[in-house]
């Protein structure tokens, strides 16, 4: 007996529809930061987040990280980025614009908060610092207790920049990306 398929019928894909190796496959409704209500933007949960360690939070249900990854990777992505964020921008690490996500991987691009450093190759900043928040704030998105309903690392890498470069990097970098679903 032949299984039916679950889902129902659905249009083919325009041929000049992104994939899933394109940034605005993932974006969402909102594809730049102009585009979201005022009402939705995160400046305004700044009161609601002030002393909150929401990064510590996030990595306290990654069971499915390793601890050495946790500690070589993770948690400092997590500091250096709560730093950027307070230091350079005064605001709270979970509310950034796509501008300053742009900014803090340029300033980890460029070495910054390194004393062994000069320059980070793109493949260190995105494994240890744009995947990191990318999935960061996609749990954001999709956690029920948190008021986020976009991800400014996706619009970073919508726009032009070093968030752009790093994203496309690393999908033509995968070998055989397009056999994976």
């Amino acid at each position: 007996m032949t299984r039916k398929d679950s889902y129902p019928d659905r249009p083919d894909r325009p041929d000049d529809a992104p994939g899933e190796r394109d940034v605005e496959y993932w974006l969402g409704v909102y594809k730049s930061i102009e585009e979201v209500p005022d009402r939705y933007r995160l400046r305004n949960y700044e009161s609601e987040f002030a002393g909150e360690d929401t990064w510590g939070d996030y990595l306290a249900t990654r069971d499915d990280l390793a601890e050495s990854t946790k500690k070589n990777s993770w948690y400092p992505c997590g500091d250096r980025f709560k730093k950027f964020m307070q230091e350079e921008v005064g605001r709270h690490h979970a509310l950034p614009l796509p501008d300053d996500v742009e900014a803090y991987l340029a300033h980890i691009k460029d070495g910054g908060y390194s004393t062994k450093v000069t320059e980070r190759s793109i493949n260190t900043v995105y494994y240890q610092h744009l995947s990191p928040l990318k999935t960061f704030f996609r749990w954001l998105v999709h956690h029920v207790d948190y008021p986020h309903v976009y991800n400014p690392v996706l619009m970073g890498a919508h726009a032009s920049g070093i968030t752009r470069e790093v994203w496309y990097w690393q999908t033509d970098y995968k070998p055989d990306y397009g056999d994976r679903k």
